[in-house]
C-alpha cells in the first residue's frame, strides 16, 4: 500500500487540526473523525465474514480447509 503525504512539510498535525476546527467547527470535525473511524472498523469486520470463494478471489487466505474429494 502506498501512503501519499498530503500535508505540507513542516506543519505540525495540531496546527492542521486547529485550522480545520476554526474553518468547519469543532462538532463537524469530531463527527468526521468518528465517522471515519467507524467506517474503517466496518471494513475489517466485512472481510472476516466473507465466504472462502470471495476471499480466494481477492487474494485473501482461505479460513477453512477445502472439502476432500470423494471417489
Amino acid at each position: 500500500m502506498t501512503r501519499i503525504e498530503t500535508t505540507p512539510s513542516g506543519l505540525h498535525p495540531s496546527l492542521i487540526l486547529e485550522e480545520l476546527i476554526t474553518k468547519h467547527g469543532l462538532f463537524s470535525v469530531l463527527r468526521a473523525l468518528i465517522h471515519a473511524q467507524s467506517r474503517q472498523r466496518t471494513r475489517k469486520r466485512a472481510a472476516a465474514r466473507m465466504t472462502d470463494h470471495l476471499r480466494r478471489d481477492l487474494g485473501l487466505p482461505i479460513q477453512t480447509a477445502p472439502p476432500r474429494r470423494q471417489r
